[in-house]
């Protein structure tokens, strides 16, 4: 008696294991049809071509059909495929979903958090906040890319992107972080003392000024607003840079005036190492979001990353 018991759990343990077997197959199945190429969907998850492809041909096997259409040079999906396609998505995002809730229900926080973020951001507050989040959550594993170019979630093996200004791209989810969030003028203490007090940001014309560009395109309009009143400035920036920490250390190092984001300098603002200039003005808000791709991309790991950052950014800023 004890024997069968013990052969009934071990068949119950392979079938578990098949079926997981099984559900990476389908994840696979999916990364390949979202990719186009076998080869993109191997480097994005660190797998091999031949892995791939053999997980491919083991969902082609169980089911009984062919779902992509090879060539030397290009890979479709079949009719088969297509079917298949949006059944998989469905089936797995309900089994990530119960994974989820099961893990949460334990404390359990794993995965790979893929994570886009400004450079200034990134490097003076994010990886602070970062190696404590993965000393709390030792079972995470961490992707982190630094750029002030907007990066593509679609196209980059990147799950959440933390952006600065009010999202343009609709199709994509944004969980607010900061809203409150804005460009300030500043400089350091001895810019200020060798070139004077910034009065009127109508005075920025007589003044050095730094400022960021994107894609080639200079940011040299600053707008400030003053009881309903909208004032525009048109600058002619002797320090550009397609960087914005850069920015920032430009400023600290007392070469110009910057238009900064508050969040990104509001330690040198409580240190006195810059000084916030004409704060009777409103400037363009510059709020903080989480963007991501899908709902269904919401696993503990994020989850659990989202409600870090939110905490750590309310201590912050007070």
């Amino acid at each position: 008696m004890k024997n069968r018991k013990r052969h009934e759990k071990l068949k119950h343990f392979q079938i578990l294991i098949e079926n997981m077997r099984s559900f990476n197959d389908i994840q696979t199945f999916i990364d390949v049809a979202s990719c186009a190429s076998i080869s993109e969907a191997a480097r994005q998850n660190e797998q091999t071509p031949a892995a791939v492809s053999a997980a491919i041909k083991r969902l082609e096997k169980d089911l009984g059909n062919v779902l992509f259409i090879r060539s030397t040079r290009s890979l479709r999906l079949s009719v088969a495929g297509e079917q298949f396609l949006s059944y998989a998505k469905d089936s797995l995002s309900l089994i990530q979903q119960g994974v989820a809730a099961v893990q949460t229900a334990v404390g359990e926080v794993t995965g790979t958090l893929q994570v886009s973020a400004p450079c200034d951001l990134g490097r003076n507050k994010l990886s602070e906040w970062l190696n404590e989040f993965l000393a709390h959550y030792p079972h995470v594993k961490l992707k982190l890319h630094l750029s002030d170019e907007v990066s593509d979630i679609y196209s980059q093996s990147i799950d959440i992107a933390l952006r600065f200004g009010v999202p343009k791209d609709s199709q994509l989810i944004a969980a607010p972080l900061f809203l409150n969030n804005a460009r300030i003028l500043v400089a350091s203490a001895e810019y200020i003392a060798k070139n004077g007090l910034l009065t009127h940001p109508l005075n920025l014309t007589q003044h050095t000024t730094i400022t960021f560009m994107r894609f080639g395109e200079v940011f040299k309009e600053w707008r400030f607003y003053k009881n309903g009143a909208v004032q525009k400035v048109q600058l002619n920036c002797q320090h550009i840079v397609n960087d914005g920490e850069m920015v920032r250390r430009w400023a600290l190092e007392g070469k110009g005036i910057a238009y900064k984001s508050y969040l990104d300098v509001i330690d040198d603002l409580a240190s006195g190492q810059l000084v916030h200039l004409c704060p009777e003005w409103q400037s363009d808000p510059l709020p903080l979001y989480m963007m991501y791709a899908d709902r269904r991309q919401m696993t503990p790991v994020i989850s659990a990353f989202r409600a870090f950052i939110q905490q750590k950014i309310t201590a912050l800023v007070g």
